[in-house]
Parts: structure tokens; C-alpha cells; sequence
């Protein structure tokens, strides 16, 4: 398991920003530690390093909390190395209430990409404190 940290973006390699890390399964939170957990997939036939960034935004007031960033270092789809990574991200600084969790990731273009379902299908997760 990777604990999330907060980092600052720097260059990644190629993308087209359509769909290239997905998730695995709709991000859930933890009954232990009440942190949110996500596994995201890459679905490329190429390795792909990217900063995934998790933002949760309260159902109610729509503001948005910054959840932390993650360099995410993929081999290709399918492959005999690391094509999948999970992870959990800390909400213990939320305030009450219920949120959307929102994973997205950084093209090569400086773009950011929300990862979806294997579908390509909106996946966020939801998470009440």
C-alpha cells in the first residue's frame, strides 16, 4: 500500500488524456482508518509515470479540499511489472459532511484528466464524516 504525499508537478511522459489510468473499482473509505482507498490501472500499452492529484468536494457547498498528490510509476497494461497501484489518501482533515472525491491525473500536455471506470464511465468516490 502507498501512503499519499504531496508533490509538485514536474515534466511525464506522453498522453492523450483519454482514459489512460482508470480505476479498478469505485474508491471506497477504509472502516479502519477512514481514509479513502483507489486502485488505479494504467491501460496503456506503454509505461506511464503520472501525478495523480485527489480533491473532495462537499455535496452541500461544492468547496473543494485538496487530498494530496502521488507520483504513480506504471509498467504497460498487462504486463509482468506493476500495472496497477493502490493507494489510500488521509480525510481526516475534512469537516463534516459528505463529499465527492474526484482522482484525476496529469497529461504530458500539463492537462488534467479525471480517471474514470474501466468503462470510462464517472467513478468518484463518496465519503461522509
Amino acid at each position: 500500500m502507498i501512503a499519499v504525499i504531496v508533490v509538485l508537478p514536474t515534466n511525464a511522459s506522453a498522453d492523450e488524456g483519454n482514459g489512460i489510468l482508470r480505476h479498478a473499482y469505485k474508491p471506497y473509505t477504509v472502516e479502519t482508518t477512514k481514509w479513502m482507498r483507489a486502485r488505479v490501472d494504467n491501460f496503456s500499452v506503454a509505461p506511464q509515470k503520472r501525478l495523480v492529484c485527489v480533491e473532495a468536494f462537499n455535496v452541500s457547498t461544492n468547496v473543494k479540499a485538496h487530498l494530496g498528490c502521488l507520483w504513480v510509476d506504471l509498467a504497460s497494461f498487462n504486463s509482468t511489472g506493476m500495472w496497477a497501484a493502490e493507494f489510500d489518501v488521509p480525510t481526516t482533515m475534512l469537516a463534516s459532511g459528505t463529499y465527492n472525491v474526484v482522482y484525476t491525473y496529469q497529461a504530458a500536455s500539463g492537462m488534467w484528466n479525471r480517471i474514470k471506470s474501466i468503462n470510462l464511465e464517472m467513478q468518484d468516490g463518496m465519503y461522509t464524516r
